[in-house]
């Protein structure tokens, strides 16, 4: 039996995903010339003036404190400037390094890392404070796992670390009128420095996929002294001055809502593979808008390309030259999620939006009423099929013995509908359905769904309004009146899907580790993405779906030695969360065109964990990227990675 990783799958669909772009692309191009499209450049593209890579952005981090955000855009930044036990090289292959080895016990129980010596921490001046040791990982996981610092990643430790749960919930706050959890004394956790240099983690079970959890936040290390010396102040999004640093780079400088930088690390201990001297991130609340035209003035090194803008460069051959498809690294799955406990206003019928939400007719009626080609194409307008798909489990994520995880059971059935999701007799069937019985529980229609967006992610505002044309087209203003609004501008997750402020709302997922586990945590009990443990009406079978889904997902955790088990009990809960459209799958949400000087096949390869958002291997290119560019060098990369394996 064979578990294979994602990265080599993963590599197979992107060749054929690519060719079919390529061909298009080309097509496209050539289409264009023969038609006599011709366009100058207002203004010529310079060249990079230095060895530092130039960014926009608009939203800005709340907190840099690592061991407690689960969010990328805030850990995006501690995958540059702390490191990890292990990472993986531009093939997908771990690579040392905090870690020189490891070696697994017989049993499977036992992990062991010997630390790399002479790694320094250092301030937001470069200078060098400390050794980073093997204590170090011992205080960040002991920092994670008290509950009063509430981290959002504890349970990914908790989950396979032996006397790491009950000594969080030692730690925890009761309930009102609950008794308080027994106190465990840290010695009974499984994470122990034997000295300096030796890192021992003891787990509840044989985890196959443990090397590959410690690319996350939650296994990177913190220098106790400084963490204790900052204590509260530690990591807040205030300036430069509230971390240490040991990865590739360290924060130079931070002003909130101006800018940052990040400078190469001289004391890195891999100082030689980093090849940028900095990356200068400027805030813009407009960046999405104005960064193309940035971008061709020489002021960014990077631009996020719309629709718009892609079909206006892609007519004229020298913009054409200046942008190439996004490379899809990353296996985030993106899927609408109904939200269970609705706390937005009273003028968006609340009450009356629970009615609906609890109705598993209503639900259907969505699951086959949305058009997702539709909504995708603001993604990628010419391939919008190649970004969507009917799992939450992306395609490619892992394997056994060279069958996809999402043709295994139930999973195969709903993979195999492709775009067929979208059936509009279905979606009327239910509809009809879900409205006889919402009258008859005194629903009152049209029935309103709050649909906000986050002004911040280019398109996303266009997308909602696809969506509410396309299903009020097909459902009737009678049934359904979908109000698109936009979110915060600062804080969106917080202020909008962790606060329950929707009643419907796109939401993604990125795996933390190599094993279909990881993307049953959107959904587990006190969740922020759908709370579909607190709204479920007491009465009726919908009120046990959330049961029955948890009791699954149970049984698929336990199975810990039979691997084919364990994946066959994984989709099957995840094929009930599906067929009883408690969410809604999408795709992929990477796709259509980007501005860069920078290029992508060189970056860390991995579908999980961090290593895509480090910029350690990049090289600044003299020159923009093109498509015709991005296919050779994309080329070479599997020509290089064939010849490896």
């Amino acid at each position: 039996m064979q578990i294979a990783h994602s990265c080599a799958i993963r590599a197979e669909g992107e060749k054929e995903d690519s060719q079919l772009k390529n061909s298009q692309l080309k097509k496209l191009l050539s289409v264009l010339l023969a038609l006599g499209v011709l366009m100058t450049l207002s203004a010529p593209l310079a060249a990079a003036e230095d060895n530092t890579y130039n960014i926009l952005y608009s939203g800005e981090l709340t907190t840099l404190n690592y061991l407690i955000t689960t969010s990328e855009n805030e850990y995006s930044l501690a995958a540059n400037v702390i490191d990890t036990l292990i990472e993986y090289d531009k093939f997908g292959r771990i690579q040392p390094a905090l870690a020189t080895s490891w070696e697994n016990s017989e049993d499977g129980l036992t992990w062991t890392f010997h630390i790399r010596e002479g790694v320094k921490w250092v301030d937001g001046n470069g200078n060098a404070v400390a050794d980073v040791t093997a204590p170090d990982f011992v205080a960040a996981a002991k920092y994670i796992l008290n509950a009063q610092n509430a981290s959002s990643s504890a349970d990914i430790i908790y989950g396979v670390v032996a006397g790491a749960e009950a000594y969080y919930d030692g730690t925890s706050t009761p309930e009102e009128g609950a008794e308080p959890a027994p106190v465990t004394e840290w010695e009974t956790v499984g994470i122990k420095a034997l000295d300096d240099y030796t890192l021992e983690y003891t787990l509840l079970y044989p985890v196959p996929y443990f090397l590959s959890m410690t690319t996350y936040v939650c296994f990177m290390p913190v220098y106790e002294p400084f963490l204790l010396e900052k204590g509260d102040q530690f990591g807040l999004a205030t300036g430069n001055d509230t971390l240490l640093y040991c990865g590739a780079f360290y924060l130079a400088d931070f002003k909130p809502q101006e800018h940052r930088l990040i400078a190469k690390n001289p004391h890195n201990w891999d100082a030689e593979h980093v090849y940028l001297d900095g990356v200068e991130y400027t805030y813009n609340k407009e960046a999405s808008t104005i960064s193309a035209e940035l971008y061709l003035r020489g002021e960014v090194d990077e631009a996020s390309i719309d629709n718009a803008v892609a079909e206006e460069w892609l007519k004229d051959p020298a913009k054409a030259d200046y942008i190439r498809p996004v490379r899809n690294t990353s296996f985030f799955s993106y899927f609408y999620s109904f939200n269970f406990d609705p706390k937005f206003d009273a003028s968006y019928e609340p009450e009356n939006w629970l009615l609906a939400v609890n109705n598993t007719n209503f639900r259907k009626a969505f699951y086959y009423g949305i058009d997702r080609i539709k909504t995708q194409q603001i993604i990628d307008p010419q391939n919008p099929e190649n970004v969507t798909f009917n799992t939450i489990t992306p395609p490619g994520f892992v394997n056994i013995d060279g069958l996809d995880f999402v043709n295994i059971g139930g999973l195969d059935e709903i993979t195999k509908l492709g775009t067929g999701t979208f059936q509009e007799d279905k979606a009327l069937e239910y509809k009809d359905l879900a409205k006889s019985e919402l009258e008859a529980a005194g629903a009152a229609f049209p029935i309103k769904i709050l649909l906000p967006y986050n002004p911040n992610v280019t398109g996303w505002d266009e997308e909602c309004q696809i969506l509410e044309q396309q299903l009020e087209g097909l459902f009737g203003t009678d049934f359904i009146d979908i109000i698109v609004e936009a979110g915060s501008t600062q804080g969106f997750l917080s202020a909008v899907r962790r606060s329950g402020m929707y009643a419907l709302l796109k939401c993604n997922w990125g795996p933390d580790y190599a094993d279909p586990q990881t993307f049953t945590d959107p959904f587990a009990a006190d969740n922020t993405y759908n709370f579909m443990d607190k709204g479920f009406t007491e009465a009726g079978e919908n009120a046990k779906i959330v049961d029955q889904y948890y009791a699954l997902v149970e049984s698929a955790d336990s199975e810990v030695s039979d691997i084919t088990a364990r994946y066959e009990a994984y989709a099957a809960a995840e094929s009930f969360l599906i067929d009883n459209a408690i969410v809604v799958p999408i795709g992929s949400g990477t796709g259509g065109y980007i501005a860069s000087r920078i290029n992508p096949f060189e970056s860390q390869y991995a579908p999980f964990g961090i290593s895509n958002l480090r910029y350690k291997g990049h090289h600044l290119l003299a020159e923009p990227m093109s498509t015709d560019r991005y296919f050779d060098e994309y080329d070479k990369w599997l020509e290089e990675r064939d010849a490896l394996n």
